[in-house]
């Protein structure tokens, strides 16, 4: 297989882009190197579909495997379903919809096509299963490395939905036709302004913790806290009382600089060391410190594009460094929580995103997490490894094994420290990755106050 060579000269015109990317029987072409005047991005922002990503793709055994890695649901060798979707994708953008009319069909072979009659899922439609089938065609897409194609999907009774095929040459109707080109097009017009300065991109973020008593229960984190508010608790209940909310959640003021955002959390916790006033209550953060209750480390970002290859460098060069340094019990979080590229868009025009776990750990992970989050958001078109295109690394992140991530570790440093922006965050940086090349790693069982100097505050005697 070969990829197509997309000059820079048809990049400004659709109908020069339509002319080279689809074929004259109506397909799309499997991958696409685009070629415009910007010499010092890295190949990874130019090439759509990766041919090693394509392969794995048209390999069904290879496709159903990784997507399983991914916590994506797909469907079995015999699967009665209830009706299927036909789903084109480019990047985070569900281009069109199309549904098979409701008919029950015993999917037998999973290499057979159905010839069932699909039609266009209307625009205005937003129904709870129409938007999770936009969501699970994009997360399918990402997880197998592919920047577009059509991914088709299949309702169970009960409404469970499941990836049943990912095309990566699809055969394309005008609509679709229409999508793909314009996408490609405004993709290309985007890449000049992909970098920013550092200081242009805003930064948000919702880091959760969990409090345990000191026999071991969970303290409820509804008890101390509202809802809402810069300190709150996480939407989640417990048991079948929904307003019993275990989960507390900072909430700082986005900012344009890392620092004053590490101080905002510090106030925070301040503040709910105060409501809470109990040294006996084990503050505790990262992956999964109390069985049953996965804990994010969530940032949000404001000012910059939202595509792919920007959650593939935060996946690559902030994800992975990160998993170096956590407890190992905190695998039990992934791939329902925690899976790679996990985002969500956001009211205000930005994004969040949300694999990594809770890095409310120590000071130095937070403050380094925060300033690499904006120094890769402002300068990823510069770097230049996707190593989670290899499935044995996709492996290991999500099987834990620490040993192959740390063989990339001295390239993402390298990589990173080689932007001039890397100065700006210096001392926080290397605190991060002094932590992270020493091969420490945390105790998501130990209470995080102590690193972050929390005062243990007692109750006041009551005057006799």
């Amino acid at each position: 297989m070969t990829t197509l060579d997309l000059p820079e000269k048809a990049m400004n015109d659709e109908q020069a882009i339509r002319e080279e990317v689809v074929t004259a029987s109506k397909t799309l072409s499997p991958s696409i190197a685009l070629h415009p005047s910007l010499p010092w991005y890295s190949e990874v922002m130019m090439i759509l579909n990766p041919r090693d990503a394509v392969e794995r793709a048209r390999d069904k055994k290879l496709l159903y495997n990784c997507l399983n890695l991914h916590g994506v649901p797909v469907a079995a060798d015999r699967t009665a379903l209830l009706r299927q979707y036909v789903v084109p994708v480019f990047q985070t953008d569900v281009l069109a919809m199309y549904r098979s009319r409701n008919s029950y069909v015993w999917l037998a072979n999973r290499n057979r096509r159905s010839r069932l009659p699909f039609h266009r899922v209307s625009a205005s439609d937003k129904s709870k299963e129409v938007q999770r089938t936009g969501r699970l065609a994009i997360r399918a897409l990402y997880a197998m490395g592919l920047d577009y194609g059509v991914v088709k999907i299949g309702v169970q009774p009960g409404g469970q939905l499941v990836v049943l095929d990912l095309i990566v040459e699809p055969k394309l109707n005008r609509e679709m036709e229409d999508g793909f080109v314009r996408s490609i097009y405004l993709y290309g017009k985007q890449l000049p302004h992909a970098v920013k300065p550092v200081e242009k991109v805003m930064l948000g973020a919702d880091p959760e913790f969990i409090m345990q008593s000191k026999e071991g229960d969970l303290v409820l984190a509804s008890k101390f806290f509202p809802r809402y508010g810069r300190v709150g608790c996480d939407a989640i209940w417990y048991g079948s009382n929904r307003s019993d909310k275990p989960l507390v959640e900072l909430r700082p003021k986005p900012s344009t600089t890392p620092r004053n955002l590490v101080v905002q959390m510090m106030r925070g916790m301040i503040y709910a060391a105060k409501k809470v006033n109990d040294p006996s209550i084990r503050w505790l953060a990262g992956g999964m410190p109390y069985p049953g209750y996965p804990l994010g480390g969530h940032i949000h970002f404001s000012g910059v594009w939202l595509n792919f290859k920007l959650l593939r460098a935060l996946d690559n060069y902030l994800t992975l460094p990160l998993m170096l340094a956590e407890d190992p019990r905190g695998v039990k979080r992934r791939p329902k929580y925690g899976y790679l590229g996990d985002f969500r868009p956001q009211f205000h025009g930005g994004f969040e995103y949300r694999t990594l776990p809770s890095w409310l750990i120590s000071p130095t992970l937070t403050k380094g997490v925060v300033a690499l989050a904006q120094l890769i958001a402002a300068k990823y078109p510069y770097l230049r490894y996707d190593f989670l295109q290899e499935y044995s690394v996709q492996k290991a992140y999500y099987q834990g094994d620490k040993e192959v991530i740390r063989d990339k570790l001295m390239e993402i440093w390298t990589d990173l420290s080689s932007l001039s922006e890397y100065g700006h965050f210096q001392e926080d940086l290397e605190g991060f990755f002094d932590w992270v090349f020493s091969g420490k790693t945390w105790d998501e069982s130990v209470d995080f106050r102590p690193r972050w100097k929390l005062p243990p505050y007692h109750r006041k005697k009551a005057s006799s």
